[in-house]
């Protein structure tokens, strides 16, 4: 496990923070990251009220009481996605980190805490338009080419406490930063007109601390058997950033001519309200289903007067151990999952709402004492081809590995 491990930071320390490449990545922050961990995407990204004691749960933070272990999860993903619509196809593949925490027990049974990284947001889109001039004659061209690239990352610091026998709460606090840069250039040329190159370039900035709060009940059936419930809540959260505006005259070559400082301005985007409410029946080291609902108030959130829609969520998943503790048969103790989720984005586009559609697959595959290969898949759809809309066919392939280990607990020896 230790060979696994060391291979997976090399690739890490010289990767970046994956980056969704969706066509809608220019609404907003760009798109939403689901905020779990590689088993999450296995089980279809159900976590709220699905505790677990082999791997960190970065939904709920209250069921980090769990996680009796010191537990290191770490994983990449590999993104590919196909775009269809009227008269336009193509396709794009990009990868990276995308998970990393650490989990240990401060007060086991009573205090456990967790800190690591999870993307937010990503940016990453190019879109290239062609066309006569109004008014030209057709003999004045203008061609459009426009990007976008960053997104955004939170740092957390989760604490889960046990506060009577069954009842759980928590809080994770995330100090949420990075950048996004977009930018347009425009040519203007045609056959008694030289060619024209301006580029409008708007680089912004954020950093800005926000919270969730969770709590988790336990309802013991028989000895290994329990109906687990979780609730999440996040209150609208500012987000402060910077906005530095220029303006670039290229030569018809596109080597930079002229660069204007248009200047730099403060901005702000509000972070939603947010709820979650999970629920999952479990039967200890064997199988578990569970299910997931999260809604998030935008209403005037965001930036400016652009609209968004209330988002909503709902994951649906499980898996199971066919025998956990077989000596002679591995892929008896390999922990298998799958689920499903629906989202209703809160992104707008030619007045029509967005959506995304995925079907998760994944195994936690046992290395070596309670560590695990961690492996998961997603099959994905966002958008239409109707209305002007662009669909997204995507393919997410996620590798990760958890160890486990009791690293600050004091061994005893008769």
């Amino acid at each position: 496990m230790k060979r696994i491990f060391i291979g997976l930071v090399c690739v890490l320390l010289i990767g970046h923070l994956v980056q969704s490449q969706s066509i809608y990545s220019f609404q907003g922050l760009g798109s939403l990251n689901h905020q779990g961990m590689p088993n999450n995407v296995g089980n279809g990204e159900v976590g709220i009220g699905s505790p677990t004691i082999w791997h960190i749960n970065t939904q709920n933070p209250a069921n980090l009481i769990y996680n009796t272990f010191s537990t290191f999860q770490l994983g990449i993903v590999v993104d590919r996605r196909q775009f269809s619509g009227e008269d336009l196809s193509g396709e794009a593949t990009e990868g990276g980190l995308r998970f990393l925490g650490y989990a240990f027990p401060i007060l086991p049974g009573k205090w456990s805490s967790s800190f690591g990284i999870l993307p937010y947001s990503s940016v990453s889109y190019n879109t290239f338009s062609e066309g006569e001039v109004a008014g030209s004659g057709g003999t004045v061209n203008q061609i459009s080419d426009n990007r976008g690239e960053g997104g955004l990352t939170n740092f957390y610091w989760s604490n889960g406490f046990k506060i009577m026998d069954k009842l759980l709460v928590g809080v994770r606090t995330n100090y949420t930063f990075g950048s996004i840069l977009k930018t347009s250039t425009i040519s203007i040329g045609g056959e008694d007109l030289p060619t024209s190159n301006v580029t409008y370039e708007e680089l912004e900035a954020y950093s800005d601390v926000n919270f969730l709060f969770g709590i988790g009940y336990r309802h013991t059936l028989t000895e290994k058997s329990f109906v687990n419930f979780g609730a999440t809540f996040s209150p609208r959260s500012p987000l402060n950033g910077t906005s530095e505006l220029s303006l670039i005259r290229l030569s018809s070559s596109g080597s930079e001519l002229e660069t204007i400082e248009v200047g730099s301005t403060d901005i702000t985007f509000d972070l939603p309200r947010t709820y979650g409410i999970g629920v999952s029946y479990q039967k200890l080291n064997h199988y578990m289903i569970g299910m997931d609902m999260e809604a998030q108030a935008w209403g005037n959130a965001g930036s400016g007067n652009t609209l968004y829609n209330n988002s909503l969520k709902i994951s649906l998943g499980g898996e199971l151990t066919p025998d956990f503790d077989n000596v002679n048969s591995y892929w008896k103790r390999v922990k298998y999952s799958g689920g499903l989720n629906y989202h209703k984005l809160p992104y707008i586009v030619n007045n029509q709402a967005l959506t995304d559609f995925g079907i998760n697959f994944g195994a936690s595959l046992p290395v070596s004492g309670y560590s695990s290969l961690d492996l998961a898949f997603k099959w994905g759809q966002l958008g239409e081809t109707t209305n002007g809309l662009i669909k997204e066919t995507y393919y997410k392939v996620v590798i990760g590995a958890t160890i486990n280990d009791r690293w600050f607990i004091k061994r005893k020896y008769d």
